[in-house]
C-alpha cells in the first residue's frame, strides 16, 4: 500500500486564495449587474416627466391648450375651455416629505391665474425648471420649448 505524503494531501494556501479571489470577482460582477432600487424621489421624477409628456401629447391630439399648476405638495392638470382653466382630474399630492418647487426668480413669478407649465396644440411647452427634493436628495427637471425633458441631479 502506498502512503501519501503530507505535501500531496489537501490544498495549498495559494490555491485557497486563488479560489477566494475568483469567488470575490464573480460576486462583484453579480452585484454590479443588479438593478438599483428605485427611490421615492426617482419615482416622483419619473411620474412628473410622464405627466408633462402626456400634457403635451394630449394638447396636440385634442387641439386644446393644457396646463400644469405646480404647488409645493403636488400638481394639477388643467385644460383651457370656455375662456377659463378647468381641472382635468383631481390634484396629485406628493408623498411626504417630497417637495416640488418652480425655480423662478421671485420678481418673475406670475400670478396664479395661469398654470405654471402650458402646452399648446402646436407642441410648444413652457420652458421651466422644477426642483424636486426628498430631504437632502434633489433633482432638477428641465423642460424646453419643444417639450424635451432632462433631469439633473
Amino acid at each position: 500500500m502506498l502512503r501519501s505524503s503530507s505535501s500531496n494531501s489537501g490544498m495549498s494556501l495559494v490555491e485557497v486564495l486563488v479560489a477566494l479571489a475568483i469567488l470575490a470577482l464573480a460576486s462583484t460582477a453579480i452585484v454590479m449587474t443588479m438593478p438599483q432600487r428605485e427611490t421615492r424621489l426617482d419615482r416622483e421624477v419619473s411620474r412628473l416627466e410622464g405627466i408633462i409628456e402626456r400634457l403635451s401629447d394630449e394638447a396636440i391630439a385634442s387641439g386644446e391648450v393644457r396646463g400644469l399648476r405646480i404647488a409645493e405638495d403636488g400638481y394639477l392638470m388643467e385644460v383651457w375651455r370656455g375662456g377659463r382653466w378647468q381641472a382635468l382630474q383631481g390634484a396629485y399630492e406628493l408623498p411626504k416629505p417630497v417637495e416640488l418647487k418652480l425655480q423662478q426668480p421671485a420678481a418673475q413669478q406670475p400670478t396664479k391665474v395661469w398654470p405654471d407649465i402650458i402646452a399648446d396644440e402646436t407642441g410648444f411647452v413652457t420652458a421651466t425648471q422644477l426642483l424636486i427634493q426628498d430631504g437632502t436628495k434633489r433633482r432638477v427637471l428641465i423642460t424646453d420649448a419643444s417639450g424635451a425633458i432632462t433631469v439633473e441631479s
